[in-house]
């Protein structure tokens, strides 16, 4: 089967986290259009930039693999590493905010707003050694984070119908990461404590062997 790009109608929510994101929107919607308010709704991508807490486990992965290779350690990929993801750029998403808060066109509207391409982690892992400079092959240990959905990247058609598109490479999001990450003084690995939790929790889980 192939992957297709997920439409702003496409809407499933399945776990807590989905269901009060979608919950919130309605009402915003609603309330938009019964108090005459102009309302608009953004659907985030994996939002990365530089400022991204890197203590904070729920900060993305590229956190995660920036936080492990600049400790001297190797990047985790968990299934197989071939889950296809969207990563946008904070400084795409701060222009399609200030678009549609200024175009009457996205009034009561909900769009997509995601980096337009869709790139494995395994891909991912390596590009952030690559682009700092230390070729630390990623470690596959067969462990899956059970709920995640195999495939995600959003379609932002109806945002681009606007005048907006991505303009931040992947290469430039990385780069400006791991910048800013480098310099701060209380830089270590969080994610080995993280993956502690998430097991003790039963949420890391180690795949079947068929």
């Amino acid at each position: 089967m192939e992957p297709e790009w997920t439409d702003e109608a496409r809407v499933n929510p399945h776990n807590s986290y989905a269901i009060s994101k979608y919950s919130q929107e309605l009402i915003a919607l609603q309330l938009g259009r019964r108090y005459d308010i102009p309302t608009v709704c953004l659907r985030y991508s994996i939002v990365q930039g530089p400022r991204q807490s890197f203590k904070n486990a729920y900060s993305g992965v590229l956190r995660i693999f920036a936080q492990r290779i600049l400790t001297g350690k190797q990047p985790v990929c968990f299934e197989d590493g071939g889950q296809l993801r969207d990563y946008v750029s904070i400084h795409d998403v701060t222009r399609a905010n200030l678009l549609v808060l200024d175009d009457p066109r996205a009034d009561f509207n909900v769009f997509n707003t995601g980096g337009d391409r869709k790139v494995t982690v395994l891909e991912y892992a390596r590009l952030v050694g690559e682009r700092a400079a230390r070729l630390i092959e990623p470690e596959i240990p067969g462990l899956y984070r059970f709920g995640d959905t195999r495939h995600i990247f959003s379609d932002v058609g109806r945002l681009k119908s606007l005048g907006w598109h991505p303009m931040v490479s992947l290469e430039q999001t990385v780069d400006e990461y791991l910048e800013w990450v480098g310099s701060q003084p209380d830089l270590e690995d969080y994610s080995t404590e993280a993956d502690a939790r998430m097991e003790n929790l039963g949420v890391l889980r180690m795949a079947s062997a068929r």
